[in-house]
């Protein structure tokens, strides 16, 4: 009687752990609002991945009482592909590829701190060359592309239950332009971004 009423207790936990945190080894889509400098406007999109994650279960004694709850730390993969528009100047292209540390809190709060290689390339609307003929002709999609380092940090909240918006994160993105003009150039993105995945079977 004592292994059946234990066997149900294990159950009923495992089912709550499952409510009140992300999916583990989930492959989720996000779109994101991106603005470089806060001020140029663009756009977000990719997939993730959970590639490890560890469940603690914390109890808290208070006054008589005693509190159960979990926290959850997480290594997500993630590729992303980003436009950022500059009016009069350019277009910039963000190719990115992250690894991320993901936590989540007891009221299901996230933080995320990663890191990744991402590849930038500029297309500039208003290059001219001048052909042997002395006339100027339009290059079309001119422009230059750079390596990149990424790392951001940030935070959001996981939605529980059976949801296809998944969680919302706020994020600061900091990218490193290597050889910009011999030099190094700081490139700061802020983002809003959306995660999304498919709803279980009800």
């Amino acid at each position: 009687m004592k292994k059946l009423t234990l066997f149900l207790v294990l159950c009923l936990w495992s089912l709550g752990t499952m409510a009140q945190t992300p999916p583990s080894r989930q492959l989720s889509w996000h779109v994101s609002y991106i603005a470089n400098n806060a001020l140029y406007p663009g756009i977000n999109g990719g997939i993730e991945y959970g590639l490890f994650d560890k469940i603690n279960l914390v109890t808290r004694s208070r006054k008589g009482t005693s509190r159960q709850f979990t926290k959850v730390h997480q290594l997500v993969a993630a590729a992303n592909l980003g436009l950022v528009w500059h009016p009069r100047t350019s277009t910039t292209l963000i190719n990115a590829y992250t690894i991320e540390y993901r936590k989540t809190t007891k009221r299901r709060m996230q933080f995320q701190l990663g890191t990744g290689p991402a590849y930038m390339r500029s297309f500039l609307p208003n290059v001219y060359e001048v052909a042997e003929d002395g006339t100027a002709e339009k290059r079309f999609l001119a422009g230059r592309g750079y390596f990149a380092h990424q790392v951001f940090i940030g935070f959001g909240r996981y939605r529980k239950g059976a949801r296809s918006l998944q969680w919302w994160h706020v994020r600061l993105v900091e990218n490193t332009l290597f050889d910009y003009n011999n030099s190094i150039l700081p490139y700061p993105v802020l983002e809003l971004r959306l995660g999304f995945h498919k709803k279980p079977i009800e």
